[in-house]
Protein backbone atom coordinates (compact mmCIF):
# COMPACT_ATOMS: atom_id res chain seq x y z
CA UNK A 1 0.00 0.00 0.00
CA UNK A 2 1.61 3.08 -1.08
CA UNK A 3 1.11 6.49 1.09
CA UNK A 4 -0.69 8.75 -1.43
CA UNK A 5 0.25 12.08 0.86
CA UNK A 6 3.21 11.17 3.28
CA UNK A 7 3.27 14.88 4.35
CA UNK A 8 -0.01 15.33 5.42
CA UNK A 9 -0.57 11.76 7.07
CA UNK A 10 2.47 12.36 8.72
CA UNK A 11 0.80 16.11 9.88
CA UNK A 12 -2.16 13.90 11.22
CA UNK A 13 -0.04 10.87 13.16
CA UNK A 14 1.78 13.81 15.07
CA UNK A 15 -1.24 15.66 16.02
CA UNK A 16 -2.30 12.16 16.83
CA UNK A 17 0.35 11.24 19.15
CA UNK A 18 0.53 14.76 20.77
CA UNK A 19 -3.26 14.09 21.65
CA UNK A 20 -2.84 10.71 23.11
CA UNK A 21 0.79 11.98 25.05
CA UNK A 22 -1.23 14.56 26.51
CA UNK A 23 -3.99 12.30 27.53
CA UNK A 24 -1.78 10.07 28.93
CA UNK A 25 0.21 12.95 30.88
CA UNK A 26 -3.07 14.20 31.94
CA UNK A 27 -4.98 11.04 33.29
CA UNK A 28 -1.75 11.36 36.10
CA UNK A 29 -4.01 14.07 37.41
CA UNK A 30 -7.52 12.72 36.70
CA UNK A 31 -9.43 14.68 39.04
CA UNK A 32 -7.87 18.06 37.83
CA UNK A 33 -8.27 17.00 34.11
CA UNK A 34 -11.04 14.58 33.40
CA UNK A 35 -12.82 16.41 30.18
CA UNK A 36 -9.33 17.08 28.85
CA UNK A 37 -8.45 13.72 29.13
CA UNK A 38 -12.04 12.23 27.17
CA UNK A 39 -11.74 15.16 25.06
CA UNK A 40 -7.80 14.00 23.65
CA UNK A 41 -8.47 10.45 23.57
CA UNK A 42 -11.08 11.09 21.31
CA UNK A 43 -9.01 14.01 19.46
CA UNK A 44 -6.23 11.44 19.00
CA UNK A 45 -8.66 8.56 17.38
CA UNK A 46 -9.93 11.60 14.73
CA UNK A 47 -6.59 12.79 13.60
CA UNK A 48 -5.32 9.03 13.34
CA UNK A 49 -8.47 8.44 11.38
CA UNK A 50 -7.60 11.58 9.50
CA UNK A 51 -3.73 10.45 8.87
CA UNK A 52 -5.30 6.87 7.55
CA UNK A 53 -7.44 8.98 5.07
CA UNK A 54 -4.84 11.39 3.87
CA UNK A 55 -2.87 8.44 3.48
CA UNK A 56 -4.78 6.27 1.57
CA UNK A 57 -6.78 8.88 -0.10
CA UNK A 58 -4.79 11.73 -0.23
CA UNK A 59 -6.71 13.98 1.77
CA UNK A 60 -8.77 13.27 5.14
CA UNK A 61 -12.64 13.48 4.94
CA UNK A 62 -14.43 16.77 4.20
CA UNK A 63 -17.80 15.63 6.06
CA UNK A 64 -18.73 18.03 9.08
CA UNK A 65 -19.88 14.92 10.64
CA UNK A 66 -17.25 12.43 11.97
CA UNK A 67 -18.85 9.61 12.07
CA UNK A 68 -19.26 9.73 7.87
CA UNK A 69 -15.75 9.41 8.44
CA UNK A 70 -15.64 6.37 10.67
CA UNK A 71 -17.65 5.22 7.89
CA UNK A 72 -15.04 5.91 5.35
CA UNK A 73 -12.75 3.82 7.11
CA UNK A 74 -15.20 1.22 7.49
CA UNK A 75 -15.35 1.36 3.43
CA UNK A 76 -11.63 1.05 3.10
CA UNK A 77 -11.23 -2.08 5.45
CA UNK A 78 -14.09 -3.53 3.10
CA UNK A 79 -12.30 -2.56 0.04
CA UNK A 80 -8.88 -4.15 1.43
CA UNK A 81 -10.79 -6.92 2.58
CA UNK A 82 -9.82 -6.74 6.68
CA UNK A 83 -11.68 -9.24 8.49
CA UNK A 84 -10.53 -7.11 11.71
CA UNK A 85 -12.61 -4.04 11.87
CA UNK A 86 -12.15 -3.80 15.65
CA UNK A 87 -10.63 -0.17 15.34
CA UNK A 88 -13.42 1.09 13.77
CA UNK A 89 -15.44 0.22 16.65
CA UNK A 90 -13.39 1.83 18.50
CA UNK A 91 -13.52 5.15 16.91
CA UNK A 92 -17.27 5.39 16.11
CA UNK A 93 -17.67 4.79 20.19
CA UNK A 94 -15.67 7.80 21.09
CA UNK A 95 -16.98 9.63 18.10
CA UNK A 96 -20.61 8.97 19.63
CA UNK A 97 -19.44 10.62 23.02
CA UNK A 98 -17.83 13.60 21.84
CA UNK A 99 -21.05 15.94 22.14
CA UNK A 100 -21.75 14.47 25.50
CA UNK A 101 -17.93 14.41 26.37
CA UNK A 102 -17.57 18.25 25.09
CA UNK A 103 -21.09 19.89 25.74
CA UNK A 104 -23.41 17.72 27.50
CA UNK A 105 -24.70 18.88 31.05
CA UNK A 106 -23.85 15.45 32.80
CA UNK A 107 -20.50 15.23 34.67
CA UNK A 108 -18.62 12.03 32.73
CA UNK A 109 -17.37 9.16 35.25
CA UNK A 110 -14.02 8.20 35.49
CA UNK A 111 -15.39 4.85 33.95
CA UNK A 112 -16.08 6.56 31.01
CA UNK A 113 -13.15 8.29 30.60
CA UNK A 114 -11.35 5.01 31.32
CA UNK A 115 -12.98 3.46 28.72
CA UNK A 116 -12.13 6.43 25.89
CA UNK A 117 -8.54 5.90 27.51
CA UNK A 118 -8.99 2.78 26.18
CA UNK A 119 -10.78 2.58 23.06
CA UNK A 120 -8.15 5.65 21.78
CA UNK A 121 -5.16 3.25 22.67
CA UNK A 122 -6.76 0.63 20.78
CA UNK A 123 -7.65 2.36 17.94
CA UNK A 124 -4.01 3.84 17.83
CA UNK A 125 -2.68 0.30 17.63
CA UNK A 126 -4.95 -1.12 15.52
CA UNK A 127 -3.87 1.81 13.02
CA UNK A 128 -0.50 1.39 13.25
CA UNK A 129 -1.55 -2.57 12.49
CA UNK A 130 -3.31 -2.88 9.33
CA UNK A 131 -2.35 1.10 8.27
CA UNK A 132 1.39 1.37 8.76
CA UNK A 133 2.19 2.39 5.33
CA UNK A 134 -0.79 4.94 5.40
CA UNK A 135 0.24 6.35 8.39
CA UNK A 136 4.22 6.56 6.94
CA UNK A 137 5.59 6.25 10.25
CA UNK A 138 6.19 3.95 13.34
CA UNK A 139 4.71 4.12 16.61
CA UNK A 140 6.08 6.82 19.02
Amino acid sequence: MENNSPLLSAHYVEKANHFLQGMKMLAEDLPAYRTSVALLAIHSAISFNDAILAGIKGQRSKADDHSAAARELLGICRERRLENTHGVRHLTSLLSSKSDVAYGEKRIDDNDIKSAMDKAERFANWAYLHFKEALGARRS
